[in-house]
């Protein structure tokens, strides 16, 4: 969310829902991937001009981000009352009907990820500490962010073209895995991938127990639990500074 990927995806697939009525699951999925990338190579482009700094990266990333909220809405208002209430229910993320093939793209995002996170493991360690380490070590900053970045762009698109928006799964799972195994990410990594899961699927189960047989999107309790948490984390980063 905080790179506008999620935002991007979002544009793509709505669009899609809002013009093409009797969309198939391929083309909203395409069109999600086509909007995520377009917002990430957007977002990278505008804060490539100081090096991708992370504060500038991540105020370009919410300012494209609720650009892409704004542009969602005015479709979902423009749109008739059925395309908007499918927009919504993809917006809402949701797990319902899915089956192995409509799984493809998560796993193309983690056949592309995963042999690049173990190679770059360490300069993941490394860029953590500070901004001179990693460069009196001989990482390329510059390069090793941006190819970091980029696979955080396919798992997220990956993630949100199979699933719809599910948020705050990405801001939860890794503070909680670092504070379960350390910040080493050889650990991290897989740790945080389960902990993910694991929120999302008791977030599934609580949604289609609650009120059955009406069903409660995995996306707004991910919310709720998430939220809450974040902030907490926030106060708790203000208290220790």
């Amino acid at each position: 969310g905080v790179l506008g990927v999620v935002g991007g995806a979002g544009v793509g697939a709505v669009a899609v829902l809002t013009v093409v009525p009797l969309a198939s699951f391929w083309l909203i999925g395409g069109s999600a991937l086509a909007g995520a990338a377009a917002a990430a190579t957007l977002v990278f482009g505008l804060a490539a001009r100081r090096g991708l700094e992370q504060n500038r990266l991540v105020l370009i990333g919410i300012g494209v981000q609720a650009g892409g909220g704004a542009f969602v809405s005015l479709l979902i208002v423009l749109t008739d009352p059925y395309n908007a209430t499918k927009a919504l229910a993809w917006l809402g993320g949701s797990t319902y009907g899915r089956t192995f093939p409509e799984l493809v793209p998560v796993l193309v995002a983690f056949a592309v990820a995963l042999p690049v996170l173990a190679v770059m493991r360490r300069d993941l360690d490394l860029i953590g500490l500070d901004g001179d380490t990693p460069r009196l070590l001989g990482v390329r900053l510059g390069a090793t962010r941006l190819a970091l970045l980029s696979i955080a762009v396919v798992l997220t698109a990956g993630a949100v073209a199979a699933v719809g928006v599910i948020g705050f799964v990405g801001l939860v799972a890794p503070h909680a895995a670092r504070a379960l195994v350390g910040r080493r990410h050889v650990r991290v990594v897989p740790v945080s991938a389960l902990l993910g899961a694991l929120l999302v699927v008791v977030s599934d189960t609580v949604g289609r127990t609650v009120i059955a047989p009406a069903q409660i999107p995995v996306g707004l309790l991910t919310a709720v639990i998430g939220a809450p948490y974040f902030i907490w984390l926030l106060w708790r980063s203000r208290g220790d500074a």
